[in-house]
């Protein structure tokens, strides 16, 4: 059976050429970056060359980017690194960011911060007035993310980062999700800190970066090193950052074109999903998303069930809901947005990526439909 995969906000899959750039760091670059010998040399002009890449991704400067070993790492560092300053204060996050910038400020507020969880809109669209409105006197730093790992709704950064401006208090983006999805340009984006992953990009887990703005200072979660200078102790995962520099290489070359091919195709779906099924619900879809991203739910039925049910036929797709250790928690992003119970049990994440051909909707509306179609008949017969 050929699978069909779409779920690329999970993870994508390894690039040819990333692989190929893996490979050749695994065989030739083998030297520590940090050494003054020759192979220490050659490695810390790949691990350069890398760094370059990625900052490109950003229009950034290379010297602010600091390797780490994944979003997850990247965030904790944002918000620990920016509170480490601060005897007390306060900080202000949105309800739907992802678990590893809510369960550090979760951390924060358990230690004596004051912690603000601004809520969306029932389309996951948090307004900039409503973060700015909660800035007090000792509010330190502000996290928003780019856009949203579950709806896919982008978020705009640029207009808090300007309300912010001149207040003396960091703005954290995670742009995990967004990175060679969408443009994305630091200057515009006016964050102080943007968190990446690399194997959102076609790349290897355990990877990633913080983008730290020129003059801002972090304290550094990992010490015992001088490595990412002097703000992420550790010998580089080298052959993980070359494939992490191939892949955001190829993202920006290709995300012109690419931006628009997944944007077609997701409408085209989402039209079809819409004449399909009657009782469906395209979250997000007033306001502007990731063009690869349409998470909908299909009232009567249970997410999870259609999940494991279109695996079984070959077609990889997730839920709205956050897995953890083998327990399935109810979405926290769509209540949040205030979907009722059943929608939030009912809800399905389709998330499109480089591979993603036409065919392969078309085979998981078909699979959807008949999946859909078998539980009418069960129920109507009482099985």
């Amino acid at each position: 059976m050929t699978e069909v995969y779409l779920d690329y906000n999970a993870s994508a899959p390894v690039r040819r050429r990333v692989r190929e750039a893996v490979a050749e760091a695994l065989e030739d670059r083998y030297g520590n970056p940090s050494s003054i010998h020759r192979p220490g040399h050659r490695a810390k002009v790949l691990l350069e060359s890398a760094r370059a890449s990625v900052a490109a991704l950003l229009g950034a400067h290379a010297e602010e980017v600091v390797f780490t070993s994944g979003g997850t790492e990247s965030n904790n560092l944002a918000l620990f690194g920016a509170a480490h300053s601060h005897a007390s204060g306060h900080l202000i996050v949105t309800a739907v960011e992802h678990s590893s910038v809510l369960q550090p400020a979760g951390e924060l507020e358990r230690r004596g911060f004051r912690v603000t969880r601004v809520a969306p809109d029932h389309e996951g669209w948090v307004s900039p007035e409503a973060i700015l409105a909660q800035v007090a006197g000792d509010t330190f730093l502000v996290s928003l993310m780019h856009s949203n790992h579950e709806v896919g709704t982008l978020q705009e950064v640029g207009a808090v980062a300007k309300g912010l401006r001149g207040r003396n208090i960091l703005l954290h983006c995670d742009a995990v999700q967004s990175a060679g999805k969408v443009p994305l340009d630091v200057t515009s984006l006016g964050a102080d800190l943007v968190s990446l992953s690399a194997h959102k990009l076609g790349a290897p887990a355990g990877v990633g970066a913080l983008w730290i703005r020129r003059g801002v200072r972090l304290s550094p979660l990992l010490r015992g090193g001088s490595q990412e200078t002097n703000r992420r102790a550790g010998t580089q995962a080298l052959a993980l950052i070359a494939g992490f520099g191939e892949a955001a290489r190829l993202a920006r070359e290709e995300l012109p074109e690419e931006g628009g091919r997944l944007l077609h195709l997701r409408m085209r779906l989402e039209e079809d999903l819409l004449a399909a099924f009657r009782q469906v619900r395209i979250h997000g879809q007033s306001r502007p998303r990731l063009p690869g991203t349409c998470h909908l739910a299909l009232h009567g039925l249970r997410g999870e069930d259609l999940v494991t049910a279109l695996d079984l036929e070959g077609v990889a797709v997730s839920t709205g809901s956050a897995c953890t250790a083998g327990t399935v928690r109810p979405s926290h992003v769509l209540q949040a947005m205030g979907c009722p119970p059943d929608e939030v049990e009912a809800s399905l994440r389709v998330s499109l990526g480089y591979r993603t051909q036409p065919e392969d909707l078309v085979r998981f509306l078909e699979t959807l439909r008949r999946i859909a179609l078998r539980h009418v008949r069960a129920a109507a017969g009482g099985g």
